[in-house]
């Protein structure tokens, strides 16, 4: 075995599956995803519950990773200070693609008490209903039901964090106005509960931003950007994000990547989620023929086809412009409060009230003799 690779597993040892699942587990705490990750932690630590923050990128860039992470740490926290059992700090849920086009809540609202250990899931009912009777759970109208019991579980069990990951699909409804109704919906259960909920998705998250002045108030954005090739610092952090999975590829030989690093920055476009499911096939491929390494042969095997990653790079690229479109939003802000034009004004005011350095203030000289003691 070459001594440059660093393995958690004895190779000698192990089995097939168990070197390809030690590889798929593998995660690279890679600078954009730590920067991310520390900003949504701050954000949520100085928070005083009741807020939405909403965490978009390009699809494949890392965001499901930044979830299980953030999740996993927060649960071993909790669970290192031993206190009681029946409590639950954080709670996560993948929001599914809706089958018929639109999102479904009382679906949504089951499968988030499943995650809660929720028990009688079918058998909610509003406290004015008479306690023999409930609503079966295929009736649309159970889903009040289902929300009260969510937020009564919110609150009793402690949840202070709600994270959904997939969050676009909230955006599968018929109209902008329904659009709104989502995010207030969320707003009111983060409000009532006083719970954070952090929403994950692709750049249709922008979709949600700003939707009325109140949403706004209640809500944070943050972006997870992919790695761009036109900033050193950036594209050497990729560099060493390839040479980081290199070192783990559980095979008996090293393999090169780091050499046809801008072949795996073409067919990934910079996103450490794509760069890593692709090497995932990689290393199962080969250690399937009993290969000794991955060679460039086998990247371009299970590389992207470009016709897909082109489609991937055109909506990255477009969310990318809405970013700074939104970022150039500030001139038009002061515009509108009239800032631009009193900052103007203000420069033209000092300039006329400056003067030449070594140029006297005009005065009326003195006319005549001056006579001694005048």
């Amino acid at each position: 075995m070459n001594n440059s690779n660093t393995f958690l597993i004895d190779l000698n040892d192990a089995s097939i599956e168990e070197k390809k699942k030690y590889f798929i587990e593998r995660t690279a705490n890679h600078p954009l995803l730590s920067k991310t990750y520390l900003e949504i932690r701050e954000k949520i630590r100085e928070s005083a519950g009741g807020k939405i923050y909403l965490v978009y990128g390009p699809t494949g860039v890392g965001k499901s990773t930044l979830y299980n992470k953030l999740k996993n740490t927060v649960t071993k926290s909790h669970q290192m200070t031993n206190v009681h059992s029946s409590l639950i700090p954080i709670v996560g849920l993948e929001l599914p693609a809706p089958d018929n086009g639109k999102f479904n809540w009382k679906d949504f609202y089951r499968r988030i008490l499943r995650e809660m250990n929720e028990p009688l899931i079918d058998k909610k009912i509003k406290k004015d209903h008479h306690p023999k009777k409930f609503i079966p759970n295929y009736l649309p109208s159970t889903a009040p039901e289902l929300r009260e019991s969510l937020e009564n579980s919110i609150i009793y069990r402690e949840t202070k964090i709600i994270l959904l990951d997939e969050a676009q699909h909230l955006l599968k409804v018929a109209s902008g106005k329904n659009i709104q109704d989502q995010m207030d919906a969320l707003k009111s259960i983060a409000n009532l509960t006083g719970a954070i909920i952090v929403m994950f998705g692709t750049y249709e998250l922008m979709d949600f931003f700003d939707l009325n002045g109140q949403l706004g108030r209640r809500t944070e954005e943050i972006h997870f950007p992919r790695y761009n090739i036109n900033v050193k610092e950036e594209a050497d952090a990729f560099i060493n994000v390839i040479a980081t999975f290199q070192t783990h590829i559980p095979l008996k030989n090293n393999s090169d990547l780091s050499s046809h690093w801008e072949f795996l920055y073409e067919r990934s476009i910079g996103c450490i989620g794509i760069l890593k499911e692709w090497l995932d096939n990689c290393v199962k491929e080969a250690l399937n023929n009993n290969e000794n390494s991955i060679t460039i042969k086998l990247l371009e095997k299970h590389a992207p086809t470009p016709k897909k990653v082109l489609k991937i790079a055109n909506e990255v690229l477009d969310g990318e412009k809405n970013v700074k479109d939104m970022e150039n939003q500030r001139s038009l802000l002061r515009d509108k409060l009239g800032l631009n034009k009193l900052s103007k004004v203000s420069a033209e005011s000092s300039k006329k009230k400056g003067k030449d350095v070594g140029k006297r203030n005009p005065t009326r000289d003195i006319v005549g003799i001056v006579e001694d003691g005048a």
